[in-house]
Parts: C-alpha cells; structure tokens; sequence
C-alpha cells in the first residue's frame, strides 16, 4: 500500500477530523481513544484528545489538498465510525460531509451507508465487484477458459479433486525444514486445512493468502486473520483498503462476508493493525500481483523475509507502545 504520511499540521488537523467523527453520537469511547493513539504513531505527533478540538469538513479540506492525503483520511474516519462494533447515524452523515468537503466519491463511503442501513446484499456486491479475486477469475478466463473457471469455482467450495495436484502439494512434507513449502504444508496439516487438490482444498489463486500467513507470522484465529489482511494491504498494489475493511466487517462489527467464516466482533486492534499494515508496506513483492510462489518453495522462511524486506513486529511496536502511553 502505497501510504504518505501527513505534514504535522496535516496530521493535526486529520485527527481533529478523527475525534469530530468520534464525537457525532456524544461521546469518546475507549476503543475510539485507542485508535487515536494509534494513528499518532505514524504521524508521530503526541496530542492528547483534549488538545484536539472538533473542525468542520470546509476547514478540514483546506489543509488537505493531496489527493492521497484525502483518501486515506477518509479511510480513518471509515474505521473511526465503526471502531465501536456498530455503524452510527450521525458518525455516518459525518463522514460523508467529510468526503464531499475533498471532493471524493469513494466506493467505501457507500459502503459505510449500506452497512448504516443493514443493506447487506448491495455491500457484498460492491466489495465482491471490486475485490482481488475478480482479477484471478479474469486471468484463469484467458488462459483455462470455461474449464479453468470450472476448476476455480469448485475449489472456492472445496469440490474440487486433482490427485495429481495434490500429490505435488503433498510432496512438501519432505521439502527441508524451515522451507517455505515445508512451512506451508506443516501450516496446512496443523490447522486443519485440505491442501490444493485434496477434498476441501483451497483453490491455488488464493494460495498468497496462506503464504502471507506463513511469511507474516499471523496465526488464522480472528485475530490473526485481521493482522494479515492488513499486512495484505501493505503489500497490495490495487485497492489495499478493500483488505482492511474485510476484516473491518468481519471480525469486528460482526457483518458475515465470506461463508466460510463465521463472524465475530471485538478482534480488530488497530495498534497491532498498524503494525500489520507497516510491515507490509515495507515488503518490495505484491504477493497478490505477480509472485510465483514455486520457484522458491525450497528456500528458508527466515531468507525469504529477508528478501522481501518482512520486518519483525518488533520494529514498530515500541513507537506504538510509547505513542498509546503518551496519549492514554
């Protein structure tokens, strides 16, 4: 995710907007507290939430100009909206006079009103028109044709059995330890899942996803699961929001978006999400865009992150963690 970090002013006056939004239903909450503290950790400012005093949206879209700038703000003031597990009138009306104000018609803002009026049909719709695996299914459709497609459907609802290809993704088993295809076959076996070619097994276009699992580190528990799409983000060249609202939905106001997960509420943390984000922001590979993941099947975990710049979280946690202190 292609991200720029605010001037100190511009950051003031973002989480102004932040806190404004937060503001809408009367109160600040813990949760919408934290994800202030949060943000300031990338702006590096140390502002606490008496010092920011509310802005309207003509004086907001004054001190921001950039286009980028604007996008992602709005983006915030999306997650500040929802950071307490439910969509809220008055938060809503807001961030869309804030979205209108800079001048942006952005799907999201919709999709935050669809969620607002429990339209649950036109928001997956739009989420799945934009999502990433449309751009898989156009790439199978021009290489496989019909028969591809036929291939991939089947494997979205683990129908679909190829003994061949599952002798080959077997055949990890005996890939040296600490190789990312031992990693992914052991990551497989130990939670449960089919592997590609087996009854029940994913589809091999969404295979990027449970090799970010293997090369990030986030384990597949809700919590988990919010940590690598927003590490997906990171690293995602088109429409990285996308990941991070997912998840948004999914695991934390509790909006079901995939029939495979249930859904649950309370697990996005946006300190660790931030981390999330960063780590793959750092990352000089698109997972999700180009990547060819059998060509180094056999190379160590550990040279791989090297390789693709995969910072520990512990690289950015501390900032954060001084930064929550500060501002709590």
């Amino acid at each position: 995710m292609e991200s720029k970090i605010p001037s100190s002013e511009q950051a003031y006056w973002g989480l102004r907007a932040m806190k404004t939004v937060a503001l809408a239903d009367g109160t600040l909450d813990d949760a919408e507290l934290h994800l202030l503290a949060s943000v300031q950790q990338i702006f590096g400012t140390t502002h606490a939430p008496e010092q920011l005093s509310p802005i309207t949206p003509a004086d907001l879209a004054r001190g921001f100009p950039d286009p980028q700038l604007r996008q992602q703000l709005v983006q915030g003031l999306i997650v500040m909206s929802l950071i307490d597990g439910r969509a809220n009138a008055q938060e809503t009306e807001l961030v869309e006079q804030f979205a209108q104000a800079l001048e942006l018609s952005a799907p999201e803002v919709k999709d935050l009103r669809h969620v607002l009026k429990g339209e649950m049909l036109q928001l997956r719709l739009d989420l799945a028109r934009r999502f990433w695996l449309r751009d898989k299914v156009k790439d199978i459709w021009n290489t496989e044709g019909l028969r591809g497609i036929y291939k991939f459907m089947r494997g979205m609802i683990g129908k679909y059995e190829d003994t061949a290809l599952a002798a080959r993704y077997q055949a990890l088993e005996h890939y040296p330890a600490g190789s990312l295809g031992r990693a992914y076959w052991e990551y497989c076996r130990a939670n449960g899942f089919a592997l590609p070619g087996e009854k029940d097994g994913a589809a091999e276009p969404i295979l990027f996803h449970d090799c970010a699992h293997v090369l990030s580190g986030y384990g597949t528990e809700p919590e988990g699961e919010v940590q690598v799409a927003c590490f997906s983000a990171g690293f995602q060249r088109r429409d990285p929001w996308l990941f991070v609202f997912f998840v948004l939905l999914q695991f934390h106001v509790g909006i079901r978006m995939t029939p495979i997960t249930k859904a649950r509420t309370g697990f996005f943390d946006p300190a660790k999400a931030l981390v999330a984000i960063r780590r793959g922001a750092a990352m000089n590979v698109d997972l999700n865009n180009g990547w060819d993941y059998w060509p180094v099947m056999g190379e160590q975990v550990e040279e791989l992150r090297r390789r693709y710049n995969i910072l520990p979280s512990e690289t950015f946690e501390p900032a954060i963690r001084q930064a929550v202190g500060n501002v709590a």
